[in-house]
């Protein structure tokens, strides 16, 4: 349409009348034909990168997604900092998988993760990686904030509570066969990105080593939440209501030279199966 425009305003200028009108008319269908398709197919693009950016978020935390869009370089090279590291693990899980249906213990496994899962994105954290009957949580990422360290205690201890409730709910042969875990340290880590065709984002470093062995403390001490004094110092902790800390024990964890100032949370009223049946019901 354009160039035939051009082409009658040529001819007009050089003494020649042309009839543009069947022209122009000619070329309505084909245009609208052509807008209709171009319309169609942005819709159908955004429609894909949608599905494509809910598919991103069932992998990613939303802040390290968000960041991804916006960089997708991010993390391609190592990056050294503070974070706040947790890990949660069941016990009693591997023994009660040897005389449970496998469809039950997914419906259980999936339970559990979800727990983990809206606990982290409630405190601003995310999870790194579900380890079978266990999970990493990250408080650093995509860059460290100056309550990474509160905002992971907080975290720890809604773990501990909402764990335990849900726990207390199962019926009592599966519930009275669990117990669980948790171990939280502050401190320098490596984030980087691990693989090749299929990435993930992780840390390392001693920091991610003694948060994973404080659970191991934590179970020796009769106790399901261990803490180090690192983490609490840096949380700027004052108690929490309801919640009991003690301590302080100075040990060694496995594979480790050093020691550890290691505390104990617990709740000072545990739930009862009754009441945690009633709480998960409202």
């Amino acid at each position: 349409m354009i160039a035939w425009a051009g082409l009658n305003l040529f001819a007009f200028t050089h003494g020649v009348w042309l009839n543009a009108a069947t022209t122009l008319a000619a070329a309505v269908p084909p245009v609208a034909i052509f807008a209709g398709v171009q319309l169609w197919a942005g819709g159908r693009r955004t429609q894909y990168f949608a599905a494509k950016s809910r598919s991103l978020a069932l992998f990613q935390a939303p802040a390290v997604q968000e960041w991804l869009a916006r960089d997708p370089n991010f993390l391609s090279k190592p990056v050294r900092q503070d974070a706040a590291v947790v890990f949660i693990d069941l016990s009693g899980f591997t023994a009660l998988s040897e005389r449970t249906d496998p469809d039950a213990l997914r419906d259980l496994l999936k339970a559990f993760h979800a727990l983990i899962d809206k606990a982290a994105v409630d405190c601003g954290g995310m999870v790194t990686g579900f380890l079978g009957d266990g999970a990493m949580l990250l408080f650093g990422l995509p860059h460290a904030m100056p309550d990474d360290a509160a905002r992971a205690l907080k975290c720890s201890i809604d773990l501990h509570r909402g764990v335990e409730r849900w726990i207390a709910s199962l019926p009592p042969a599966i519930g009275g066969q669990l117990g669980f875990k948790i171990g939280a340290h502050f401190g320098p880590i490596v984030a980087s990105r691990l693989g090749e065709s299929h990435q993930h984002i992780t840390a390392t470093g001693d920091t991610v080593n003694v948060a994973s062995r404080l659970m191991e403390v934590a179970a020796q001490n009769d106790a399901r939440l261990a803490l180090t004094d690192t983490l609490l110092d840096a949380a700027d902790f004052h108690g929490t209501p309801n919640g009991v800390l003690t301590g302080p024990l100075l040990t060694q964890v496995r594979g480790r030279s050093g020691v550890v100032t290691v505390w104990f949370w617990r709740d000072r009223h545990r739930p009862s199966q009754a009441t945690a049946k009633a709480e998960m019901i409202d």
